[in-house]
């Protein structure tokens, strides 16, 4: 990347850096478990942030095109406070599902809103053909963060309780709150397209995706991926109780499952071909999920959750350029926002099926592993990725 489009993302990388900084993240499922909720109700409080986030997605997306996205960022940020700040003042089973709703809002109000934002600060100076390596860069910087603080985790449960890591994540939230205030915002271009009502505008999106049969094939490849993401960001912990593992390597295990990210981001970012990039990615995704069905040991089990994760970030990062190269700037959040909301009902459904099939460490990974595979509905479009 170079030095003008550095310039210009630092502040972004800035408040990406400290809104990552989640304490606490690491090892939520054991506050959970630890206040009597069973695996049924973790997985049941999970669908209610996927399908909660389902509702959100699309709204909150038209509210960063036609608002600002620089205000819904300062939003999203909002509720990931209000989130931290339930769970401290209650530790029941409706001060989680309350808070998984407001992590809900977080997530709908980031979704297609950050890179919509770091697109557009791209191109009002000419530099949008640095897109994917400082998509990839923004990757880095956050993954990194979290990976301080999933490492930082495991030291604040033993020296405090439970709780304390969610009263340390609360001063990076604001600070990042700061930041955001603080920042430019480009003009966004209006047409019709962006005007009249909001079903309007979503038709328009909509629209964006399905001009090209190839563009909806890329659409779906990056929903299944970031769907068996999500499976396993919401339930990888409970996985790892099922599995035996020590509570204190939680934050250890999140820290290198960050490890995979960062690397599969710089990947992406290095590697120019993109179809060298999503063969790679492909292999290690089917690879992992397989092999997390049968594996017991807590090494081989964080090796394949970051070959699991180093997979899905690669292969996000080179299919969602190739999205952002096709939409207009005034409906790029919403179009973008089109694949959280299709990749949530994949969640849903390989929720549902986790539990049909009794909640178990098997069930997870062959669901995911069935995910991963239908992301091969590239391969058709292959040569329509956009190369860096």
């Amino acid at each position: 990347m170079n030095e003008k489009a550095k310039s210009i993302l630092r502040p972004l990388y800035a408040y990406g850096f400290m809104e990552a900084l989640i304490f606490w993240y690491a090892i939520e499922k054991l506050l959970w478990t630890a206040s009597g909720v069973t695996p049924e109700q973790i997985i049941i409080l999970g669908l209610v942030a996927q399908s909660s986030q389902v509702l959100i997605e699309i709204p909150s997306s038209i509210i960063a095109d036609r608002w600002s996205r620089r205000k819904t960022l300062i939003l999203a940020s909002a509720f990931m406070l209000l989130s931290i700040v339930i769970v401290l003042f209650s530790q029941t089973i409706i001060a989680f599902a309350v808070m998984s709703l407001s992590w809900a809002c977080y997530f709908a109000f980031r979704s297609g809103t950050t890179n919509a934002y770091m697109y557009d600060l791209l191109k009002e100076k000419g530099e949008q053909s640095q897109y994917r390596k400082a998509a990839s860069r923004y990757s880095t910087y956050q993954l990194s963060a979290l990976l301080i603080s999933s490492l930082g985790s495991s030291a604040l449960i033993k020296t405090g309780s439970l709780l304390t890591p969610y009263w340390i994540s609360l001063i990076p939230t604001v600070i990042a709150i700061m930041i955001l205030i603080r920042m430019h915002e480009p003009p966004v271009e209006r047409t019709e397209k962006s005007t009249g009502t909001a079903l309007h505008h979503v038709r328009s999106a909509s629209r964006q995706i399905t001009k090209h049969g190839w563009l909806v094939m890329i659409f779906t490849a990056l929903s299944l991926v970031t769907a068996g993401q999500f499976i396993w960001y919401e339930y990888y912990q409970l996985f790892a109780i099922n599995r035996g593992v020590a509570p204190v390597l939680f934050g250890v295990m999140l820290a290198l499952i960050h490890v995979g990210n960062i690397v599969g981001a710089e990947f992406a970012h290095r590697v120019k071909n993109p179809n060298s990039v999503m063969l790679t990615a492909l292999l290690a995704l089917l690879i992992s999920s397989f092999s997390l069905a049968f594996v017991s040991s807590t090494v081989a089990i964080i090796i394949f959750l970051m070959m699991c994760f180093f997979g899905s970030t690669s292969a996000s990062i080179v299919l969602e350029e190739s999205l952002q190269h096709q939409i207009s700037s005034e409906l790029r959040a919403t179009t973008l926002s089109l694949t959280g909301f299709m990749s949530r009902i994949f969640f849903g459904i390989g929720a549902v099926m986790i539990i049909f099939l009794n909640t178990t460490p098997k069930s997870i990974a062959f669901v995911t592993f069935l995910l991963f595979l239908c992301v091969a509905i590239y391969i058709p479009v292959r040569k329509k990725l956009t190369p860096a």
